[in-house]
């Protein structure tokens, strides 16, 4: 295949996980610096606090602690999903760290891609290669986010590796021939790859009654602080996942 038709799978292929996660190619003329794009290249800072700044007026009783974690999963949940989708149906790897995001009122959705670079390995070669970049990528959010508030890596790290897990649970979804105990050897190629400890693997559990691997997470969102809302099933803090 051409590149260009790597990219048109790979945009097929994440509009069906959904259409939030809608991708194109740019033409020459577009410029990744232009607003509301986040992109590694420039200080995204006071992009990302009208963002969190959006999700504080939406909900306001939920506190800062909330509309900090939302924040930060919407800034990473694409270029983790697609990280996936490159990898295990397209077998190649997109430069992820230099695609732009757009920010659309209070949520992350749509990205481009500037280069149609591909690059080919196996999978622990492309996972040991998007981890790079995803690790410089969020760094940079981290960067942008603490010019205006307190943002640790530990707390980003646990939000990273739910999110890394998450993924691994959504495969054995779309690609139900995938055996537990790969899925199992995959999470832990990529935690290792991101330098994140091997015990986030006790999040993932056989579920009793389909035989599947679940998530608990080791994080919460803080979702249930928000008027309405309820404990994630794969919360920590849910009642049927407590030991």
């Amino acid at each position: 295949m051409q590149n260009s038709e790597y990219f048109e799978l790979l945009f097929h292929s994440s509009r069906e996980v959904t259409p939030y996660l809608s991708g194109h190619l740019a033409h020459q003329a577009e410029c990744y610096n232009a607003d509301p794009h986040l992109h590694i290249s420039k200080n995204n800072g006071e992009q990302i606090k009208a963002l969190y700044e959006r999700l504080s007026q939406i909900s306001p009783e939920a506190g800062s602690a909330y509309w900090l974690t939302r924040t930060w999963d919407l800034l990473c949940w694409q270029p983790v999903y697609i990280a996936f989708i490159s990898i295990y149906q397209l077998r190649a790897l997109p430069n992820i760290k230099e695609m732009s995001q757009e920010i659309k009122s209070d949520f992350v959705a749509g990205y481009t891609f500037h280069h149609s670079d591909l690059t080919f390995g196996t999978n622990e070669d492309l996972i040991s290669s998007v981890a790079q970049q995803l690790s410089e990528l969020f760094s940079s959010y981290r960067e942008d986010i603490s010019q205006w508030t307190r943002i640790r890596p530990g707390f980003t790290n646990h939000l990273l590796a739910d999110g890394l897990l998450n993924c691994i649970v959504k495969l054995q979804t779309y690609l139900p021939t995938l055996s537990n105990e790969y899925l199992l050897e995959q999470a832990k190629l990529w935690l290792e790859a991101f330098s994140l400890p091997n015990k986030h693997l006790l999040s993932l559990q056989i579920d009793t009654n389909t035989e599947q691997l679940r998530l608990v997470r080791t994080s919460c969102c803080l979702v249930y602080k928000c008027d309405g809302r309820k404990l994630c099933l794969d919360c920590p803090r849910h009642p049927d996942n407590k030991r």
